[in-house]
Parts: structure tokens; C-alpha cells; sequence
């Protein structure tokens, strides 16, 4: 084959006359200038009522949002307030109170040590009674005998 005759499809001179393709519209489709300004303008319209409306809302949300923070302002502050008074009074009721003679406070260490000592013979009771239960590998015996 020569380069004048080489294959081309059935179709080709047909599409060729036709290339490039124009789109026309017929004239009652036609958009005129009138058209497209209204176009534009209720486009316009659309997106500054869209903007009003979410201006509206996210304000009535703001608006919730910041009353219910002053409510939880409000209760914080009574409840420092009323700490305060708790903290007051507890101190006057210390003050008040008569210091712990000697043999008060032996009395007191002595109470305090034996119950240190109890929880101390009660977990190593714990711990030796875990101990005799279970193997020196810690697993339970698996295999039968």
C-alpha cells in the first residue's frame, strides 16, 4: 500500500464535510439579554435570601448556646459561694476544737497501727492460701494423670 491509498473508514468523507459541528439554537430558544439578567437576578435573589435564613438560624443557635452557658455560670458561681461558706465554717469548727492530749494521740497511733497491721495479716493470708492453690508455674495442671 502506498501512502495515497491507505485505509480510511467508509464514513470519513462524510464527517469531514461536517467537522467542526456548530450548535445552533432555533430563535424562539434563544436566551436574550433580558433572559439572562433575570436569570442572574433571581440567582442573586436566591443566594441573599439563603444567606438571610442561615443568619437566622445560626443566630437563634448562638443565642441558645450562650444562655445556657450564663446558666451554668450562674450555678458554678453559687456553688463557689457556697464552698466558701462549707470551707469557713469547717475551719471555725477545727479552731474550736480542743487539741489531743498526749494519750489521746498515743491512743489514736496505737488504733491506727493494729488496723495497719490486720490489713497487712489479711492479705498475706490471702496471698498464702492463693499460693498452696496453684502450682509454682502459676497454670493449673492440665494433662491427665
Amino acid at each position: 500500500m502506498d501512502s495515497r491509498t491507505q485505509w480510511r473508514p467508509s464514513s470519513y468523507r462524510s464527517h469531514q464535510a461536517e467537522w467542526p459541528v456548530k450548535l445552533r439554537l432555533p430563535k424562539e430558544c434563544a436566551m436574550t439579554l433580558t433572559n439572562w439578567l433575570l436569570l442572574m437576578g433571581a440567582a442573586l435573589a436566591l443566594a441573599a435570601l439563603s444567606w438571610l435564613m442561615c443568619a437566622w438560624w445560626y443566630r437563634r443557635q448562638l443565642s441558645a448556646v450562650l444562655q445556657r452557658l450564663e446558666k451554668a455560670r450562674a450555678v458554678a458561681g453559687q456553688n463557689a459561694t457556697q464552698a466558701k461558706r462549707q470551707i469557713a465554717q469547717l475551719q471555725k469548727e477545727l479552731a474550736e476544737r480542743p487539741a489531743l492530749s498526749a494519750v489521746q494521740r498515743e491512743a489514736r497511733d496505737k488504733a491506727a497501727d493494729a488496723a495497719a497491721r490486720k490489713q497487712e495479716l489479711a492479705e498475706n493470708l490471702d496471698r498464702g492460701r492463693l499460693a498452696t492453690a496453684l502450682p509454682a508455674n502459676g497454670f493449673a495442671d492440665t494433662q491427665p494423670l
